[in-house]
């Protein structure tokens, strides 16, 4: 496969980041007969054993004097609304409703100005024709639509899109500072022109304080049809495909914020905003007080006045790894510094066990326990043990997380020295109309923060409202 790279392709791919080194770890994994490497899991989380109780979030005092310009809040956007109308009319539900979408008027007065019975197809239940309409590129091409600007909710009896409820839901809430949007470049204009044409953020000066981060091509990955050759445009050049949202933690890196709340883009409903402060306030006094914990920790332990810390170390010195325990107090010092002083993430998570996506567990690495967000791919469902101890999570993962990026001398950590980079996978997708493969990189809040200090807190069920299709802006809590 090395031999398919002459020097213009690897001129090209250095002139978008990638260099030499990267291309042969790619070729060298997808060549590999691993496939991925696996979590091994010890348990699920569960109350007072991996989650945080409701008496301890109560017992720390709360922060009164909260400085707003030290949070800031990050939205991974910078997906396509194309899987938003992959759905079948089984149900009839869809042209059952269809006029209660916020996109229903757009599309109304689409079939006006071009002469299209809009009824016709809607008492056909005609989904085929109706999709070709709202996708095909010679119709209204939704399918090039970033999912932020398509139009989620009615607001005051105004169509709204994810972005611009985002912005709105943030001037009321702690953050009310940057916000960082993760796009593509190629979307850049289409988003600022629904900023600029937005009715409810007519009087708001957005350009203040919405930031946009583009995917860096150098994170992108090769691919590869199932005969090992490169995957190329016509014209002979090599494809590079996104390699999933780990690929943002260089995005996550540059944010300058003390705190930094992550969420999605389609986890959004306006019956829910008041719900979702009181949340924010939650994760934000959990992480903004284990912070202040472990900040006192580290300054005297930094001191290495042994003689005064001796008698801490003896408290805690059951609870680290065996390999420590009969070491020197130096080097017992040396390990708490370095165990403490890490990034901190407090993750709100839901009891559910029936959505797709990351749950709570506790994974063993070897040496010691830590609590993870895994996902279903990261897990070895051959292995009848981990499938049942996967099986048995309960509590998952719906992306309201906020983060302390900061060390104890305040000076920024970097992000890439606590990811796990052995946690990438190969992942299989339809390029050009061949079966390919890839390097996906380690998820974002998987692999990327997994020698993070994490925090699970449960929050309500009422808080995970996600919009994967049109059909889920049918639910209750997406109608006005």
């Amino acid at each position: 496969m090395r031999k398919s790279l002459d020097k213009s392709d690897l001129d090209f791919l250095s002139s978008i980041g990638i260099g030499e080194s990267e291309v042969n770890s790619q070729i060298e994994f997808i060549n590999s007969d691993t496939n991925k490497k696996t979590l091994v899991l010890s348990r699920p989380c569960l109350m007072n054993d991996g989650l945080l109780s409701y008496d301890e979030i109560n017992k720390m005092p709360p922060i009164h004097d909260i400085d707003t310009s030290s949070i800031s809040r990050f939205i991974p956007a910078s997906g396509s609304s194309t899987r938003m109308f992959d759905f079948d009319n089984s149900s009839d539900t869809f042209f059952k409703n269809i006029k209660s979408l916020p996109l229903f008027n757009l599309l109304s007065s689409y079939c006006d100005r071009n002469s299209i019975d809009l009824s016709q197809i809607i008492e056909d239940k005609n989904l085929d024709k109706l999709k070709d309409i709202l996708l095909s590129q010679k119709e209204m091409n939704f399918a090039s639509l970033p999912k932020a600007i398509l139009p989620f909710h009615f607001l005051k009896g105004i169509a709204v899109t994810p972005i611009e409820e985002i912005i709105l839901y943030s001037l009321g809430d702690i953050v009310n500072s940057y916000m960082w949007f993760t796009i593509q470049k190629t979307d850049e204009e289409m988003i600022l022109k629904t900023l600029r044409d937005s009715v409810l953020l007519s009087e708001v000066n957005f350009k203040d304080f919405v930031k946009f981060s583009y995917q860096d091509s150098a994170t992108n990955s090769l691919c590869f049809d199932m005969n090992k050759n490169l995957v190329r445009y016509d014209d002979g050049r090599i494809y590079t495909h996104p390699s999933g949202h780990g690929a943002l933690l260089g995005n996550l890196n540059e944010v300058e914020s003390d705190y930094v709340f992550i969420n999605n883009i389609d986890n959004i409903s306006p019956k829910t905003r008041t719900l979702r402060y009181e949340i924010s306030k939650i994760l934000y006094n959990v992480v903004a007080n284990t912070k202040k914990q472990y900040d006192m920790i580290l300054k005297t332990f930094i001191e290495r006045d042994y003689d005064l810390l001796l008698p801490s170390i003896n408290s805690i010195v059951g609870t680290l790894p065996d390999k420590i325990k009969n070491e020197a107090i130096e080097k017992k010092v040396d390990f708490i510094i370095d165990m403490l002083n890490k990034p901190i993430r407090v993750c709100g998570v839901v009891k559910d066990n029936q959505s797709k996506g990351g749950k709570a567990f506790w994974v063993f690495d070897g040496n010691s326990e830590s609590v993870q967000i895994v996902e279903e791919s990261q897990v070895n469902m051959k292995d009848k043990n981990q499938k049942a101890i996967w099986e048995s999570g309960i509590y998952f993962n719906p992306v309201e997380m906020i983060c302390s990026l900061r060390d104890f001398k305040g000076d920024k950590f970097d992000l890439f020295k606590f990811a796990e980079n052995s946690l990438g996978m190969k992942v299989r997708k339809n390029i050009f109309d061949k079966e390919s493969i890839f390097v996906e990189r380690p998820g974002l809040w998987n692999g990327c923060m997994h020698y993070w200090h994490t925090i699970f807190v449960e929050i309500p069920k009422a808080c995970f409202t996600p919009v994967k299709n049109l059909e889920d802006l049918f639910l209750p809590t997406h109608q006005p």
